[in-house]
């Protein structure tokens, strides 16, 4: 009987790797009864050494004796009993026998032992598939492995005595444990490199720092309102007083600006329904006309002038001084409010009282003459300009309040408040509607008329409050600040201990006074003790500590995630995951694909003579090269089973066929070159085979343990046989 030679190339290549596997063991003769003994002897390998050399070969006969005496005796110690090295010497090259259980008979075709490899196929496997070929009654519960396993004596699998690898730091070493030492270099090498590869991972993938800082964000938030909660409910008593007269003085002071500022509101409906104005913008017309220069007498700056002489006269002095005399008295404004203006064309026209001595007793009066003319909308002055465009430009929709500014002549600290007047209907008026055009400092506004304005004494206001006594009264402290902007900060009234109040010892109570800015009010005590209790900082160190490592983890459970999940692409398509995690068979048909296999020649014999550790690493190092050409080529890796290594282009990702053969054609050459060039860490050079064919294939996911992707059809048995009929380095 003959069997071709590359069936029985593997076969001997999976019994040398069976023996292999129980080269440490103490395994008696007496171990197998006569069955055993005789089953044993129906299984048949070929010769490896005719199977080099490509031919055909009787199968021999297993040489039962030959295995006990490479095995040796039973040993009463429990000892390991090594075995030779090739265990392949064990096969006898003697004519095949029949059994009294059956006959080896016919040929194993190459798909067959295709089949085998994609399979996986196990010692006990491979076993019982030769037995079931051979014949029909063999158990496999009575072959030679299944005797081994159900074995009771435990000295069989635990007598031997298991060395290290190499390292010394591989998974799953033996021996015994390490030194103190030793432990901890293990311990910080392992560390090490997590912590290597953590950073990696993050650097790879910013959404996990993401992901993480905001779970640190929100813990540490809502950590931090606990605490600040509990602190609040520490200090709440002593600052209840101190709030209520914060927020007394605010409301007070927002609620006197209102009133002080609403007869502008009256002023501005007045302007516009009187009529009596309504000319006036004409008459002193655009810039540059009626312009004169003149100097400030303090600064020496120029200041823009418009000769309105002629035009703001008495008659519209007497006509202003109708609408806004009633004002202060209506309003009870008296000693708050010092006066009115009313600018048109933003060019300084008319005022009440023109000057006004009642409200400056013992010192010079306010005098509006000298400002008659002046052109707010045209003159560089920062104050003005800011103004104009505010009121014009921007279209404040509330009174534009400056202030407090302290000025010189009066001396007396103030605060103006200004209010646009737009001709109906308004700023949005179609181009029929508009009356007048307005240059605001090179900006032209439609139907913008001008504006009016106000004085507040501010230090009269203040000795209306109260405010000092206020506090005092309570032995509190304060300082008042109004905002106007995010550079615009001023201090409108404070107490003789202000600059010693800081975060710890005070608060600060905001008053939104909507057209006079934000006023903040910092509130608090001079006690040494403060009203923070002493826990708040070591609370807040905790809070955040503990967020910080909750964020910490939180990233680390976000690595491994992320690592599982490129893990579990590596291992196959996403589109079957995906299938799977929703409980879906996995099954697809590909029309035409193009398949590669290649081994190694000789791997049976290099199997023999290297250590199962050298022989891993060899491979690893041999088949992480070739991956990196599978991504390069953007071909699929199906698998690898032993030295075997299968490839697949147009499948998953479907491709056109001629692209998909010309990826792993190309993947094969360079892989070819790249063996070529390949030495082991010892130096030897290794061979491989290759084979390629293309053709349909069906794919998908068999069973639910270990699930593997899988290539079922004719094309992956052709493209088998293609590599095992190649010659060495040829495709």
């Amino acid at each position: 009987m003959k069997v071709r030679g590359s069936k029985n190339d593997k076969m001997a290549r999976q019994a040398s790797m069976d023996l292999a596997g129980f080269d440490q063991f103490d395994i008696t003769p007496d171990g197998l009864n006569a069955d055993d003994q005789e089953e044993v002897a129906e299984h048949t390998y070929p010769s490896e050494d005719n199977v080099a050399e490509g031919g055909t070969t009787e199968t021999p006969q297993l040489n039962l004796a030959a295995i006990r005496q490479t095995l040796g005796p039973r040993s009463n110690s429990g000892g390991s009993i090594g075995v030779a090295a090739d265990p392949t010497d064990m096969i006898s090259n003697t004519t095949a026998a029949t059994s009294r259980r059956g006959r080896i008979s016919g040929r194993f075709s190459k798909g067959d032992v295709a089949k085998m490899m994609r399979r996986g196929t196990s010692a006990s496997g491979f076993t019982a598939t030769s037995s079931s070929i051979g014949s029909s009654n063999v158990s496999v519960e009575s072959n030679l492995w299944t005797k081994l396993l159900s074995n009771t004596n435990a000295s069989l699998w635990n007598g031997g005595a298991f060395e290290d690898d190499e390292d010394g730091d591989e998974d799953g070493g033996g021996g015994a444990l390490p030194g103190c030492n030793q432990a901890v270099k293990t311990w910080c090498r392992g560390n090490a490199y997590e912590a290597k590869h953590y950073f990696k991972t993050c650097a790879k993938y910013p959404s996990i720092i993401v992901l993480s800082f905001l779970a640190f964000a929100v813990l540490l938030g809502a950590g931090l309102g606990v605490v600040i909660v509990q602190k609040d409910a520490a200090v709440e008593r002593a600052q209840t007083s101190a709030i209520f007269v914060a927020n007394e003085v605010g409301e007070w002071f927002a609620a006197e600006f209102r009133r002080a500022m609403q007869p502008l509101y009256s002023v501005q409906q007045a302007v516009i329904f009187s009529g009596f104005f309504d000319d006036i913008p004409a008459k002193i017309g655009p810039y540059p006309e009626r312009v004169f220069e003149a100097v400030d007498p303090k600064t020496g700056a120029k200041k823009i002038m418009r000769d309105v002489s002629d035009i703001c006269n008495d008659e519209v002095q007497k006509k202003f001084a109708s609408i806004v005399e009633p004002l202060n008295d209506d309003c009870r404004l008296n000693g708050i409010v010092a006066g009115y203006r009313l600018w048109t064309s933003n060019v300084m026209c008319t005022a009440h009282p023109m000057v006004n001595t009642k409200d400056f007793p013992g010192g010079p009066p306010l005098d509006h003459n000298k400002f008659v003319g002046y052109d707010a909308g045209h003159d560089q002055n920062p104050f003005w300009k800011a103004t104009t465009e505010d009121l014009f430009v921007t279209r404040n929709p509330n009174i534009n309040i400056f202030g407090p500014f302290t000025n010189p002549v009066l001396k007396n600290t103030t605060f103006c408040g200004h209010l646009p007047v737009w001709f109906p209907p308004g700023p949005d008026a179609a181009p029929e509607d508009v009356k007048f055009t307005l240059d605001v400092h090179g900006t032209p506004v439609n139907n913008a008329f001008g504006f009016v304005q106000n004085f507040l004494l501010w230090e009269n206001l203040k000795e209306k409050s109260n405010i000092y006594e206020r506090f005092s009264e309570r032995n509190l402290e304060f300082c008042l600040t109004r905002t106007d902007g995010p550079d615009d900060v001023k201090t409108i009234a404070e107490s003789e201990g202000c600059a010693l109040l800081d975060d710890g010892n005070s608060i600060v109570v905001s008053t939104d006074t909507v057209s006079n800015g934000m006023w903040d009010n910092r509130v608090g005590t001079l006690a040494s003790s403060g009203w923070c209790p002493s826990w708040y900082p070591w609370a807040v160190f905790g809070v955040t500590l503990a967020s910080f490592i909750i964020g910490l983890l939180t990233s680390f459970v976000l690595v491994e995630k992320q690592l599982h999940r490129n893990l579990l692409y590596k291992v196959m398509p996403k589109k079957a995951i995906k299938k799977l995690h929703r409980g879906q068979t996995v099954l697809e048909k590909y029309n035409l694909v193009t398949i590669f296999f290649s081994d190694i020649v000789g791997f049976t014999t290099m199997c023999g003579e290297m250590r199962p550790i050298q022989v891993m690493r060899m491979l690893n190092e041999l088949y992480t090269e070739l991956d990196k050409l599978v991504a390069k080529h953007k071909v699929y890796k199906v698998e690898t089973i032993g030295d075997a290594y299968m490839v697949v282009g147009g499948a998953p990702d479907r491709r056109p066929a001629p692209d998909a053969a010309e990826r792993v054609a190309a993947f094969a050459l360079e892989a070819v070159a790249f063996v070529k060039n390949f030495r082991t860490k010892s130096g030897d050079r290794i061979f491989i085979r290759a084979g390629l064919a293309s053709g349909p294939v069906v794919a998908g996911v068999v069973g639910d343990a270990m699930p593997r992707y899988c290539f079922f059809g004719d094309t992956v048995n052709f493209a088998s046989r293609m590599e095992s009929t190649s010659a060495k380095m040829k495709i």
